[in-house]
């Protein structure tokens, strides 16, 4: 199994085993903001629990109860980027129940610029509608691909069609067999006929026998006298 797809990596046409480029994403500027034509306010009475929702348009100004309302700008963040909206606006409590409040509020970090009062609370929602000014800036252009980098694309070995090359040391190729040749065979020679010269040694019993000694012939001896018989062999009985 894994020699059949090694082949077929080797003979793959060059396309197959090339990479194709992939450009980064093209996403906006980190700072980029895109104008709204609305914004939606949400306004909590702290007395009753009572939730109330303004949709006011920039310079549009809205009321509840006491409170005064003034939405300078609407924004949000484009596509792309993690969303989240902005507003400016003027908050005034007509019974003097906090301080006023005028600046930038976020949807997404609503402890940043709070309407500090003990009876209401001002939280922007989002900011929506057709898109007006300040524009977003355009989206920056596409990074080009590297210099060189399609060039450098691993091309595959051609399939071998001929004999070896003629770098190659023939290490792989094995030697062809004497039959394939046309050879004959080589066989050893027969033995031949037993000589008739004697042997300097005497042969060899066929085995599983045992030759005795002759009765005369001495015990062999290695020089050193024996324990039992010191002077040598025993005495023949009569």
């Amino acid at each position: 199994m894994k020699r059949a797809f090694l082949a077929a990596l080797l003979v793959s046409p060059a396309s197959a085993l090339a990479a194709d480029y992939v450009p980064p994403p093209i996403m906006p500027l980190p700072n980029a903001w895109q104008g709204r034509s609305t914004g939606v306010v949400r306004i909590l009475d702290k007395l009753d629990a009572r939730v109330e929702v303004l949709t006011l348009a920039p310079g549009q100004t809205g009321h509840y109860k006491s409170l005064s309302v003034t939405l300078r700008a609407c924004m949000d963040r484009p596509d792309g980027i993690p969303h989240d909206s902005a507003a400016f606006l003027d908050v005034q409590d007509g019974h003097g129940n906090g301080q006023p409040f005028t600046g930038w509020t976020f949807a997404n970090e609503p402890s940043i610029g709070v309407f500090e009062s003990p009876i209401y609370g001002v939280q922007l929602v989002n900011c929506q509608g057709d898109k007006v000014a300040p524009l977003a800036p355009p989206l920056p252009a596409p990074v080009p691909a590297p210099p060189g980098l399609l060039n450098n694309v691993p091309q595959a070995p051609a399939p071998s069609t001929g004999g070896p090359d003629a770098g190659d040391t023939g290490s792989d190729l094995t030697a062809p067999d004497a039959v394939d040749q046309g050879q004959p065979d080589i066989q050893p020679p027969p033995p031949g006929p037993p000589s008739n010269t004697p042997a300097s040694h005497p042969p060899s019993p066929p085995p599983g026998t045992l030759s005795a000694p002759a009765a005369d012939s001495p015990a062999p001896s290695d020089g050193a006298p024996d324990a039992v018989y010191p002077s040598g062999a025993p005495p023949k009985r009569r």
